[in-house]
């Protein structure tokens, strides 16, 4: 870890909007009215997006945890957790939601997990009924879309940022009735620099953080682990000069004020989205072997 990355690390991010602190109140109080919670996480940065407050909730609940994202995060990577997942006997399912095969991947798995629970009611004498799932992740892990494609329709509103969903809704299917969730964080994110992982993938928002200080990190961890991906991307040599790096940037996108000096902001922001959109190309910030960065 860089001296950067040691001094980013200290800083105290917090961010839990009230919005946040109801929801996970309405999570506890409505889990027994579910069969299944299905927990999605980023698969570029699994750990730091499962919410530890969540798992104390769902702990006694079946269970699914649903990478997403696959398709931004480095295959190897995701090879990784995958086989992970199945050491530790962790019911889960690795998919990129825009994907049509998601659908099925998903739904197949909701039904192996709660397979039991309805052969004991059928056993009892109960009339069969739709699965009831609970949808919870930390803000921007994909929830609207994959609620949308389990209905089969629009019924969430979809936003490629965090804190867009602010309220619990159910949602009627054919197969499944879903409770959806808002995002929600817990209130300290220092540890293991979750809070850089999330700000990353673009959980956080980007307001809460200092941007040209999270650019530098994340050049610094492209430079170290994806430097073709840097490299092809930007087309700047990068010699750990974050100054230098950011400076050529600006120039070769006219990121310039009225008066020409150059708007470091601006080209902090627009790499940033580069990293959170995919467009640097795959990469992942965890590994299932380390506990943080590589």
């Amino acid at each position: 870890m860089s001296n950067e990355e040691k001094s980013f690390q200290k800083t105290n991010i917090n961010w839990f909007p009230g919005h946040m602190a109801k929801a996970l109140r309405q999570i506890k109080e409505k889990i027994n009215l579910v069969d299944i919670v299905l927990e999605l996480v980023d698969s570029r940065a699994p750990f730091a997006s499962s919410n530890p407050l969540l798992q104390e909730y769902i702990k006694n609940k079946y269970y699914l945890r649903i990478f997403t994202k696959i398709d931004l995060a480095d295959e190897l990577c995701t090879r990784a957790f995958q086989k992970n997942m199945q050491e530790q006997n962790i019911p889960s399912v690795f998919v990129d939601l825009n994907k049509k095969d998601a659908y099925q991947k998903i739904f197949h798995q909701i039904q192996i997990i709660t397979q039991s629970k309805f052969e004991k009611d059928i056993k009892k004498g109960l009339k069969p009924r739709a699965v009831r799932a609970m949808v919870v992740g930390i803000p921007n892990v994909g929830k609207s879309t994959l609620i949308n494609m389990l209905a089969k329709r629009k019924s969430a509103a979809v936003g490629n940022r965090p804190g867009f969903t602010k309220a619990q809704q159910w949602i009627r299917c054919q197969d499944i009735d879903l409770l959806d969730t808002p995002g929600v964080l817990w209130p300290n994110l220092t540890e293991n620099q979750n809070g850089v992982k999330l700000a990353l993938i673009g959980s956080i928002k980007e307001e809460i953080l200092p941007n040209l200080e999270l650019a530098q990190i994340a050049i610094q961890f492209l430079y170290r682990n994806y430097n073709h991906l840097l490299t092809n991307r930007y087309h700047i040599a990068y010699n750990g000069d974050f100054n230098t790096f950011i400076e050529t940037f600006a120039g070769q996108r006219g990121h310039l004020y009225t008066d020409g000096k150059k708007d470091l902001e601006r080209s902090a922001n627009a790499i940033l989205s580069d990293i959170k959109n995919g467009l640097i190309g795959k990469i992942s910030l965890e590994r299932c072997d380390i506990d943080g960065w590589f």
